[in-house]
């Protein structure tokens, strides 16, 4: 398949990129067979080939175990080959037998090694071709020649009586390389199973409602604007909006809540979420392909695609490190050859071939990264590239916008306030009427404060005014006689230019009760204001904890928002962070690059829409909320749940990760240098050096999926009698 940038074609196998088809004219071509990274990929994928076609065969394991049979069979002849240095007067007191013996265990150990060539070297072979044509030079390319030079020389011993015979040699070397780049395509394989899990959770097909009928149809081919019956139990297969029916939905795979949500009509759904109790209908927005769970694998795989800092530092190490092998290895080849003849020469070049082979530094940086990425993606945690990853490692700061981040961006009702001379309960109800009538956040608020009631008479002819508020009629029925009044519901500004006053003494109690930082609201009619709402932002309850944990870090927190200078002051004494007030989307971008100056990388954290500025503007961007929204391109990290205890666990991860890589990085040149010094110098057999190449590439690949046991974050979902001191305060700060 060709993926969308550069025209780069993706292995059948793990999925990473195919080195060499960068240009769309092979990449085009690459299309007509399968193509993959490498010998192990290769291989790996005939096994799984074998075992879906016949599982019981398993004829690729087969072909394996007898290619075990003849390498041992070959090093037994090899061994009785050796033995006649060591019993030399046993063997010429035997005479002609021994001679004859001799010659027939060459001849035998030629015969069983060419079952293993076309067992094992052939897919070595077949890749190496193919990678030649696509114009890449691999290392596969190193240990063809070698094996095969190992094999021609023993050819000619054979043919000729005069010298030593290595088939024993390219067997075992054959059979390690196989074994090992076969663990390497597994470990490639295991770091995509947990996101590429998440798509066979959806369901292969759907209830369509087609004509009063419900018809069960692929899930592929529903468009846009389809109606599909979702029944309790089951999984959204798409996205979409809710058009009849009420349900509780496990959201749990998207934002890692555990307690459910109620949708009603109008609500948004994800695909990938659960109708736990209702028989719903909903209006398709996100086909197959499109929805939410698809776009978080499309977004992982193209991450994983990218190419980090510490990857580009091995690939350009990598693309100089083939020809530098090839040199040292005839240098040391000639050397020995020289010396102690052409034997020993060929020995000394294919260790120094194979100890030589870069597996485990191609495999040190993007292994970490590829189990990191899908570690963060099953904590509800997504990173748009792995540069992403290793800037988040080195933050030293980051600014928080406070509204929809430090807190929920909904409003409650904390006081509700009447005149005098009149009936609370009464005044309640008419607002409470009104604000049903009204999707506004205010209105929602007096809404969700009291329940309306028809004891208290009706309203009617409701229209909302944006930015002033609501105005409807009530009827009432008092004394036996119908009463209307024309009543509003809306901000001071507007009530005061409609011409309703403010008793002295309500006024006075207003102004006791406010703060002059919370949003307020007034209800009145007949010229007068009878009553008036105050309201404050829900606090998120682990705001306080997270921004604690990070402050322990080592990194520098800030708080950048619009609010009124008076209530960030208060916010600042609170947290013991500087809160910049009445902050426009210029002014935070212009905050991120102070910072930057003053403490270095700087991460912004907000709702990824009005904040996209300065998420564009810091070094990293983290987008709180994202799991109904995953286009929010601003950002380089979305947390697909608003739990902020999610962005230490996030520091943690990518810290972790970036001492992994490392770890791997300086393993893999010290591995390459000593080796090759040893190998060079005559001290280090090809055996051993094959040996050795499986053991440092399976050190990097056991080390990196280390990260898939990475813990996962405390829960900050407490109660805030739960989050301690700093939380309490930081919660009684924001409802002031």
């Amino acid at each position: 398949m060709i993926a969308e940038s550069a025209y780069e074609v993706s292995c059948d196998y793990c999925g990473l990129p195919v080195p060499g088809l960068r240009s769309q004219r092979k990449a085009a071509a690459a299309q007509l067979e399968p193509a993959y990274c490498c010998s192990g990929c290769r291989f790996a994928a005939s096994i799984l080939a074998s075992e879906s076609s016949d599982g019981h065969a398993q004829r690729t394991f087969v072909k394996l175990g007898l290619a075990v049979f003849f390498a041992m069979n070959v090093m037994v002849f090899s061994m009785a080959l050796w033995s006649r240095d060591l019993y030399a007067q046993e063997l010429q007191a035997a005479g002609p037998l021994a001679d004859t013996l001799h010659q027939l265990f060459r001849y035998l150990a030629l015969l069983f090694c060419l079952p293993v060539l076309a067992l094992l070297g052939e897919p070595l072979a077949v890749g190496v071709w193919q990678a030649l044509r696509r114009g890449a030079i691999t290392t596969d390319l190193l240990l063809l020649i070698g094996v095969a030079a190992a094999i021609a020389y023993s050819l000619w011993s054979v043919i000729s009586g005069i010298g030593q015979i290595y088939f024993d040699v390219a067997c075992m070397i054959l059979l390690f390389v196989t074994l090992g780049r076969w663990l390497e395509a597994q470990g490639k394989l295991r770091s995509g199973q947990a996101l590429d899990a998440l798509a066979k959770l959806l369901p292969e097909t759907v209830h369509a409602v087609q004509d009063s009928a419900v018809v069960d149809v692929p899930r592929e081919a529903v468009s846009i604007g389809d109606t599909l019956r979702v029944f309790p139990g089951e999984r959204f297969a798409v996205d979409g909006l809710i058009e009849t029916g009420r349900a509780s939905v496990d959201e749990q795979m998207l934002t890692g809540e555990s307690r459910a949500v109620v949708r009603e009509p109008g609500d948004a759904i994800s695909s990938g979420t659960v109708n736990l109790d209702g028989d719903l209908q909903i209006c398709v927005t996100a086909a197959a392909g499109t929805e939410t769970i698809s776009r978080m694998l499309d977004l992982v795989r193209k991450s994983r695609r990218a190419r980090a800092d510490y990857q580009r530092l091995a690939d350009r190490v990598s693309a100089w490190f083939v020809p530098a092998v090839a040199i040292v290895a005839l240098a040391a080849a000639w050397w020995h050859g020289s010396r102690a003849g052409l034997d020993a020469g060929i020995l000394a070049g294919l260790a120094v071939t194979l100890i030589a082979c870069p597996c485990a530094l191609g495999l040190a940086t993007p292994m970490a990264i590829w189990i990191a990425l899908g570690r963060a993606a099953r904590g509800q945690v997504l990173f748009r590239n792995g540069h992403a990853l290793e800037q988040l490692a080195g933050l030293r700061a980051m600014l928080f916008d406070k509204t929809g981040t430090l807190t929920t961006g909904d409003t409650t009702v904390t006081t509700f306030l009447a005149a005098e001379n009149e009936d609370p309960d009464l005044v309640l109800q008419i607002a409470a009427h009104m604000a049903a009538e009204s999707n506004h956040t205010l209105s929602a608020a007096i809404h969700h404060h009291v329940e309306p009631s028809l004891h208290y008479g009706h309203v009617d002819q409701i229209r909302t005014l944006p930015g002033r508020g609501i105005q409807a009629l009530w009827h009432h029925n008092a004394a036996a006689k119908d009463i209307t009044f024309h009543v509003l519901l809306g901000s001071p500004q507007w009530l005061a230019l409609a011409g309703l006053t403010i008793s002295n003494c309500f006024r006075q109690t207003l102004e006791e009760a406010e703060s002059g930082d919370s949003p307020l609201s007034y209800v009145g009619w007949d010229g007068q204001v009878r009553g008036a709402f105050l309201f404050r932002e829900q606090p998120r309850a682990d705001a306080a904890n997270a921004l604690r944990e990070l402050r322990q870090s080592g990194v520098h927190v800030a708080v950048v928002t619009g609010d009124r200078r008076s209530r960030a002051k208060r916010l600042a004494e609170t947290l013991g962070v500087p809160v910049l007030a009445e902050q426009l989307p210029d002014d935070k971008v212009a905050a991120i690059q102070a910072a930057r100056e003053r403490y270095g990388a700087v991460a912004m954290v907000g709702d990824g829409i009005n904040d996209a500025p300065a998420l564009a503007a810091s070094d990293v961007g983290i987008a709180m909320g994202c799991g109904a929204d995953l286009s929010r391109d601003s950002a380089a990290v979305c947390l697909l749940s608003n739990d902020l205890a999610r962005l230490p666990w996030t520091i943690n991860l990518s810290r972790k990760t970036l001492r992994i890589i490392r770890q791997n990085l300086c393993w893999a040149f010290s591995y390459n240098i000593v080796g090759m010094g040893l190998a060079a110098t005559g001290q280090l057999s090809p055996v051993f050096s094959a040996l050795a190449m499986v053991a440092s590439s399976s050190f990097v690949i056991s080390n990196s999926l280390r990260l898939n046991r990475f813990p996962e974050a405390a829960s900050r979902k407490a109660s805030v009698s739960d989050s301690g001191p700093a939380a309490d305060a930081f919660n009684l700060q924001l409802a002031s």
